[in-house]
């Protein structure tokens, strides 16, 4: 009988270690970004409960596919996961008006991005698909976001604006 060539594996990991230590890429075929008001508010009071209570929070199973070039495609958990991403660019671009300079760094160099040191760019840790990336990317890198000037003629733009701002 031939031996697999890979195995199923599963590890147990936090949200920011799982940022923190990969890049994660959403293909290209997955759908747009697709939570809604009620959907970032339940995860966000699910986050709140957890931490008043001193618990952990399960975010939920993400399902990842290793890539030959280091990466892991998100098969599953993109919505968790960028909706994550933008609570902690919100949290970094809030931390920058009050001036928390060593905090905002921390937020945006250990979870947010990374840098490309061969392309010398930063490149987000979480790229969504193509629909979606430009703007995600606009928003997650700290550059001057203005949500007021972002172009959310797209459903899933107006979606990841809203998720970022709290509305």
């Amino acid at each position: 009988m031939p031996e697999p060539r890979r195995q199923i594996g599963f590890a147990q990991v936090g949200l920011g270690t799982a940022l923190k230590h990969n890049l994660l890429v959403v293909p290209p075929n997955q759908r747009e970004y697709a939570w809604t008001h009620e959907e970032v508010t339940q995860m966000l009071q699910d986050f709140a409960k957890a931490l008043n209570e001193g618990t952990d929070y399960f975010l939920g199973t993400v399902v990842t596919i290793p890539q030959p070039d280091g990466t892991l495609e998100v098969a599953d958990g993109q919505q968790r996961l960028a909706t994550s991403a933008l609570l902690l660019a919100a949290i970094r671009d809030y931390l920058g008006d009050k001036n928390e300079p060593i905090i905002v760094q921390s937020i945006d160099g250990e979870f947010l991005n990374c840098t490309d040191r061969a392309n010398r760019a930063r490149v987000p840790r979480l790229q969504l698909n193509i629909d979606d990336n430009d703007l995600f990317k606009s928003i997650v890198a700290g550059e001057g976001f203005d949500p007021k000037t972002a172009d959310t003629s797209r459903p899933s733009h107006d979606r990841l604006v809203r998720a970022y701002v709290g509305r």
